[in-house]
């Protein structure tokens, strides 16, 4: 009987456990649930915060790198598509693919997680909203000397400059400048149906132009009279084929300088008087097109790029002032940027000067965005312009901080590097102009919508009024 007794005491007090089990387990399973009903629905708030946020940031930055498709050379153009590509592929990416992987390693997220080494600027943002005007009054009066400089920056066209010199191309083109006078080479073709007197007579007057130290053509060495016919055909060919003439002109001037540029202009005078289609080519005479387009590409960036970042601007802030302000900011860290090569002596090739203006607009004007964004969240909160000025600086400081050092450290590595200086050009100011974008946007911009906050309350739809409240007026 005691057997029994102790075998169904036994056998309860295991399904006793088994059911404890069964409870502790299903408890388990529904706080794991609910965390993970958590986690998601707090994945789900940050991606629809992310989209809000990141939608006209991206936008401004995409339009910004697709003004360098308005120029005409194709190296711009391939430079605009090939980032504006990796700026929509960036902000796709981290909607749909980061929180993903979010929600997949959350667990060692959190279990290393570290204190924010990058801080907060609270001190600094105390000190600009307290001192404002000064600042803003500083920074305009030290801008001026950037942007004249900016204007006299040198630039250069030639790529030999931006190759490294040690090469065996690079020496042996230097050591005929340097033996041989030959630092440029003009190629002239004229119709083969110029007599020998007239070619001779044209190579005579090319001879007379500043500069030039060799002038050859068939005509010029066989002299009037000669039959060519009596030439190898391996030679003719070389120097008259396919209907013109080919006359070589030595010149002592470098590529992409205002004396070889006068001195193509001299020769196409003489050549035109005597050809009316002949023509120069050659590295100096298309060095010479290359500037000529590269202006006219430069101003068409500026215009285009500038146009497009406050269009959208306009749009998302419904205002004419901000846009304006913003703007103006960035363009101001650009001459900034492209002011201090004068200061050191520094050259830079011609494709940087118009590119780097608009990738640093488009790179950076997110920043300005995001401090403006804040500000504005703080206003229609009740705070007066001070204190919005001081709250949107201190919370946004972190994010531009990692977000212009990140960008930073990326291209300032290439430019330490490269061996070529083309690349290491472009590298270096992009890599400078993230800084001085972050600087501009921190310290001036805070202080500047401060002090525009009435004129901005002025030129802005709903300025103050709270979002809740203008979604219940549409309502």
């Amino acid at each position: 009987m005691m057997g029994k007794l102790l075998g169904a005491a036994l056998v309860l007090a295991a399904a006793l456990w088994f059911v404890l089990a069964r409870l502790r387990a299903r408890r388990r399973q529904t706080a794991l649930l609910r965390e993970l009903a958590a986690a998601l629905d707090a994945m789900a708030a940050a991606i629809v915060a992310a989209v809000r946020s990141l939608s006209s940031s991206s936008v401004t930055t995409i339009a910004g790198f697709l003004a360098l498709c308005a120029m005409r050379l194709t190296l711009g153009r391939d430079i605009g598509i090939v980032m504006a590509k990796g700026v929509a592929l960036g902000v796709i990416c981290t909607v749909v693919i980061l929180p993903a992987l979010i929600l997949t390693f959350d667990k060692w997220v959190e279990k290393y997680k570290h204190r924010t080494i990058i801080p907060q600027l609270t001190r600094t943002s105390y000190f600009v909203s307290k001192h404002a005007a000064p600042i803003v009054a500083v920074f305009l009066v030290l801008l001026v000397p950037f942007v004249v400089a900016q204007q006299k920056t040198e630039v250069y066209y030639t790529l030999f400059d931006s190759l490294p010199q040690d090469l065996t191309g690079i020496v042996g083109t230097n050591k005929l400048g340097e033996d041989f006078g030959m630092t440029t080479s003009h190629f002239i073709l004229v119709h083969d149906d110029l007599t020998a007197t007239q070619v001779s007579d044209l190579c005579d007057d090319l001879k007379d132009v500043d500069g030039i130290t060799q002038v050859i053509s068939l005509d010029s060495v066989t002299g009037p009279g000669f039959d060519t016919g009596l030439l190898p055909d391996s030679v003719t060919e070389i120097l008259q084929s396919g209907g013109y003439k080919l006359i070589l002109a030595n010149s002592s001037y470098k590529t992409g300088t205002d004396a070889i540029n006068n001195q193509l202009d001299e020769m196409n005078t003489a050549i035109k008087a005597v050809d009316p289609e002949g023509v120069i080519t050659g590295e100096g005479a298309m060095t010479k097109d290359l500037i000529e387009v590269a202006d006219v590409d430069f101003k068409n960036v500026n215009v285009w790029s500038i146009l497009a970042v406050a269009v959208i601007i306009l749009i998302s802030f419904r205002s004419l002032s901000i846009p304006v302000l913003l703007v103006a900011s960035i363009e101001a860290a650009i001459s900034i940027n492209m002011g201090i090569p004068y200061f050191t002596g520094t050259q830079l090739p011609f494709i940087a000067s118009i590119v780097i203006g608009t990738i640093q607009l488009g790179a950076t004007v997110d920043y300005s965005i995001l401090m403006t964004t804040r500000y504005h969240e703080e206003r229609s909160y009740g705070r007066t312009p001070k204190e919005a000025a001081q709250q949107s600086l201190e919370h946004c400081s972190q994010s531009i901080l990692t977000s212009g050092l990140t960008f930073f450290a990326a291209t300032v590595g290439v430019a330490a590097i490269s061996k070529m200086e083309l690349l290491k050009s472009i590298c270096l100011l992009i890599s400078r102009g993230a800084l001085i974008s972050m600087a501009v946007i921190l310290i001036v911009l805070p202080a500047a919508l401060m002090l525009l906050d009435w004129i901005i309350r002025h030129t802005t739809l709903h300025w103050l009024v709270p979002e809740s409240a203008s979604k219940s007026e549409k309502e």
